[in-house]
């Protein structure tokens, strides 16, 4: 057995002794809770190389062990001591980011196994995370990166991504910074939980047929980010919403890439139907208006915020992500000082939550009739009403009046004359979809012909058919050709924007199905399967993904994408759920909100200015608020 008498400390023994057992290796090893990982690891690799297939275990022995040992016997100097060795770290950081340059430090060469070398330089530097936060990330990309395409390896994630473990404390006289603020949490939660609905952050349930007001599902502590990585997503997000803009208004180019899937998919058939009349239509509304929310996840490995997708309907949590900003704003200046002065950072309150109340503004006054009303549709129950009523609560301020209704509550009170469009009796001059997004929002075929009414009407539509069709998953494979983005935007702006794009495959070419279907039979889990669908809930993951296309006819695989797979490293996370804290190994979705309105072929504003952030449980799939999986969350940036 190899064991030890050392000082106790958090990482490495537990995530090591279970990659261990896992291998099956013919040895008995017992890894304790010490500081001894290094000899520990000398004495793993000097009976390991006796073995006849000790390649098959480890990619690298004893010689590259030692480049580490000063770095390791360093953070072992500061754990025995509790000493600040902040400019010794800074070295060794130097020291091994050229060891991976030159290629030394060779990170899972058969794709399965890390090799020795790599289990302790990933123990130095999670401890380095720990003691000198973001640092690494700051100033090493490198090794950064090093660090995430270990810990993103799904083999690996068990171990690592334990929250048992990721909260242990470091050693004595290093304490992980998640109990500090467990603790504070803990303590305080009813006063939290209290918090945020002073703070509006809202949300309604309903049981037993009971409908009731409480927290939002909210973060407790938000995202740490460098802002001028905001910014870059901002500026590409104003071009995002140039590129879906001009997509709009070349019907016959996006119904030339959706028409196959309309042969097999009635909610696409039935849209373009209604679209193509209304591009025949001398009644039809000049202005398009769209409200954009554009989706990044962050790929740990590349360093790099990736694009998930864009959305153009029913854009939710503007209002509550700004209380959220707010109310992790008002924690850090009072019960969360000692951690604000440790991470010397700032929650930034530059957030523009009334984005979607200028935008919706801006599109009601192009109709010119100051007693005409805007007409919202919903579902018949609306969780997120709060977030909601926010929106009508700001045009009130404006003088816009706001009439909420349901596409059944519309029937028998809609009207279409000469393209005036009256609901109830009101002139409408603006109908704000929050609904109508998946076939079953139609409940029957009156819903479809007052979606129609509303198309073919002269009143403003947020969004219009002709942008809720581009927003189908297939556009976005679509886009990944250069030559077709670069119909809507020059050469240099769709190099920029493609910076953050994922690889997409598509089922266009049957003969092209087996091989697509090995690609991802080698490694399901870096894949996903998405359909032409809204709302969540309907992506296929890992050993779901093959079965699934089995199932298939190649005709309605044509219906689907394949989406790299996006692996961010994951955080301690602490949620609050109607008062209860949940505390979870955690990621982080960001999302820019902005809008768009057209006047025919014209693009009259482009503008972003809101901010989403959507946080869930790191081994759930799906990430919806409303459904259950995720929070809303903020961002904090460093104050340089």
């Amino acid at each position: 057995m190899i064991s030890s008498q050392s000082l106790q400390y958090r990482f490495g023994s537990e995530p090591i002794n279970g990659i261990i057992k896992s291998l099956n290796l013919p040895i008995q090893i017992q890894f304790v809770e010490e500081i001894c990982i290094f000899e520990q690891l000398i004495k793993l690799v000097q009976i390991s190389e006796k073995l006849e297939n000790f390649s098959k275990y480890f990619t690298n022995s004893f010689t590259l062990l030692e480049s580490l040992k000063p770095f390791y016997q360093t953070i072992q100097k500061s754990l025995n001591q509790g000493i600040d060795v902040k400019n010794d770290v800074l070295e060794h950081c130097i020291n091994m980011q050229n060891l991976i340059i030159k290629n030394q430090l060779k990170y899972l060469e058969n794709e399965k196994l890390l090799s020795v070398s790599d289990m302790l330089l990933v123990e130095l530097l999670e401890v380095v995370n720990n003691m000198y936060p973001n640092l690494l990330y700051n100033n090493f990309q490198i090794l950064y990166q090093y660090l995430a395409k270990v810990l993103s390896n799904n083999f690996l994630q068990n171990y690592y991504f334990n929250v048992e473990f990721m909260m242990k404390d470091f050693s004595p006289k290093i304490k992980n910074a998640q109990n500090i603020l467990k603790g504070i949490i803990e303590c305080n939660l009813p006063t939290f939980h209290d918090f945020a609905q002073c703070q509006g952050i809202l949300y309604r349930y309903k049981e037993d047929g009971q409908q009731f007001p409480d927290n939002c599902p909210v973060s407790l502590f938000p995202l740490y980010i460098n802002y001028d990585i905001i910014d870059d997503l901002k500026k590409k997000t104003i071009l995002q919403q140039k590129v879906v803009a001009k997509m709009g208004m070349d019907f016959e180019w996006y119904t030339s890439i959706l028409g196959r899937l309309a042969k097999h998919d009635e909610f696409i058939r039935r849209m373009i139907q209604i679209q193509a009349k209304v591009e025949k239509s001398e009644t039809k509304c000049p202005y398009t208006i769209c409200i954009v929310r554009n989706d990044f996840l962050h790929n740990a490995s590349q360093n790099q915020w990736m694009q998930v997708e864009y959305n153009c309907i029913a854009i939710s949590f503007g209002f509550i992500s700004d209380r959220v900003q707010k109310y992790h704003s008002l924690l850090f200046d009072s019960y969360y000082k000692q951690i604000k002065e440790n991470y010397k950072i700032k929650v930034k309150q530059d957030l523009n939550h009334d984005i979607m109340v200028d935008a919706l503004h801006k599109a009601y006054q192009l109709y010119n009739n100051k007693n005409a009303i805007v007409l919202i549709i919903t579902a018949e129950f609306e969780g997120n009403v709060y977030d909601q009523r926010y929106i009508e609560k700001g045009l009130a301020k404006l003088g816009i009046l706001s009439k909420r209704t349901t596409f059944i509550k519309l029937i028998g009170n809609i009207i279409s004359e000469n393209g005036i469009l009256k609901a109830f009796g009101q002139e409408i001059a603006l109908v704000y979809f929050r609904t109508g997004y998946t076939f079953d929002q139609y409940e029957n075929e009156e819903c479809w012909n007052i979606r129609e009414m509303i198309e073919l009407s002269k009143a403003l539509k947020c969004p219009s058919l002709n942008t809720q069709l581009v927003n189908f998953k297939k556009l976005q494979q679509i886009l990944l050709d250069e030559t077709q983005i670069q119909k809507f935007i020059t050469k240099d702006e769709s190099q920029l924007i493609s910076e953050n794009f994922c690889k997409i495959w598509g089922f266009d070419h049957e003969d092209q199905h087996d091989k697509l279907i090995e690609m991802i039979k080698q490694n399901p889990y870096d894949y996903v399967l998405k359909p032409q669908r809204e709302g969540g809930g309907n992506n296929y993951y890992d050993d779901q993904i093959i079965p699934e296309l089995l199932k298939l006819s190649p005709e309605q695989r044509t219906e689907f994408i394949v989406m790299e797979r996006i692996k961010p490293i994951p955080r301690i996370g602490f949620m609050m759920r109607r008062g209860q804290l949940d505390i979870q190994a955690v990621i982080s979705e960001i999302s820019v909100i902005g809008y768009f309105i057209n006047e025919g072929e014209n693009i009259l504003v482009n503008e972003v200015g809101g901010y989403l952030v959507r946080t869930k449980r790191y081994l759930d799939n799906e990430g919806g608020v409303a459904a259950g999986y995720a929070v809303v969350d903020s961002f904090m940036i460093s104050d340089n």
